[in-house]
């Protein structure tokens, strides 16, 4: 079982109404185990997406990528004013496992998709993976998966880019959240335009080259490895597109993820 170490942020939070506190400020709601969730800015952009692994209902871990760590601690200790939580950060004794591709009971399943694997925080020094965070982002390109680490910089895009609402990271039958607004208005209209999908590259690229068919751009790259990568694609564009999708002038093949929607 391929295991790879992760470079998050984890934050540990504890008191009596720890869940009802982030209830009401995250896109999703708290299940036992691991919840996939995210917090928005009012205007429905992603702030920061996170998991949310349970200890109790008086205590939860959240691990971020650690590019967000600093802006979702701050944001968290705004919001937090007088409530009774005590809020600190442990990524310098705790570390992220990714597992896939293996059998058993290690870690908790990814609520995205069962086939992403199983994610677990341990202490630092814990586990000596034979594997990295490149062979992950191999893994999860495989399935077409976004992921924050590599696609996506905070408040660049809304959830429905990055497919949150079809891979169970958002509860719109929960109480108001912010950013529920916008985030709603979205997922009420017939058809999401844009998406984030996997690519199957037959050439170079790298993060900012476009997307074209039938010499019109029908989207952009954002992240590279090796001979896959994400883009944020039309959906609209490319279900009309007649010719081969192309970057750089060179075949690409948008890969249509198996799970969720079509749309």
């Amino acid at each position: 079982m391929p295991i790879a170490k992760l470079d998050r942020t984890i934050l540990s939070l504890k008191g009596d109404d720890v869940c009802g506190f982030l209830g009401g400020l995250i896109t999703n709601s708290i299940a036992d185990g691991l919840t996939y969730s995210a917090l928005l800015t009012p205007q429905g952009k992603i702030i920061a997406d996170f998991f949310i692994h349970k200890q109790s209902e008086t205590h939860v871990f959240i691990e971020t990528p650690a590019k967000f760590g600093k802006a979702l601690m701050m944001r968290l200790k705004m919001y937090k004013l007088r409530a009774k939580i005590d809020l600190s950060d442990i990524s310098d004794d705790f570390e992220v496992y990714a597992l896939w591709d293996g059998e058993g009971d290690i870690g908790l399943t990814d609520p995205r998709l069962k086939g992403l694997g199983q994610r677990m925080i341990a202490e630092f020094g814990t586990l000596s993976p034979e594997h990295d965070a490149d062979d992950y982002d191999t893994h999860r390109l495989a399935l077409s998966i976004p992921e924050s680490q590599w696609d996506f910089e905070s408040e660049q895009v809304f959830p429905a880019d990055i497919n949150m609402d079809q891979l169970n990271g958002i509860d719109y039958k929960k109480g108001c959240f912010i950013g529920q607004e916008v985030a709603s208005r979205m997922h009420r209209k017939t058809d999401v335009r844009k998406r984030m999908r996997g690519l199957k590259l037959s050439s170079e690229a790298a993060k900012g080259d476009g997307v074209f068919t039938d010499t019109r751009n029908i989207g952009t790259v954002f992240h590279v490895n090796g001979d896959l990568g994400m883009g944020l694609i039309r959906l609209d564009r490319l279900a009309k597109a007649q010719d081969a999708i192309m970057v750089n002038d060179h075949p690409v093949e948008v890969m249509e993820p198996h799970y969720g929607h079509t749309s």
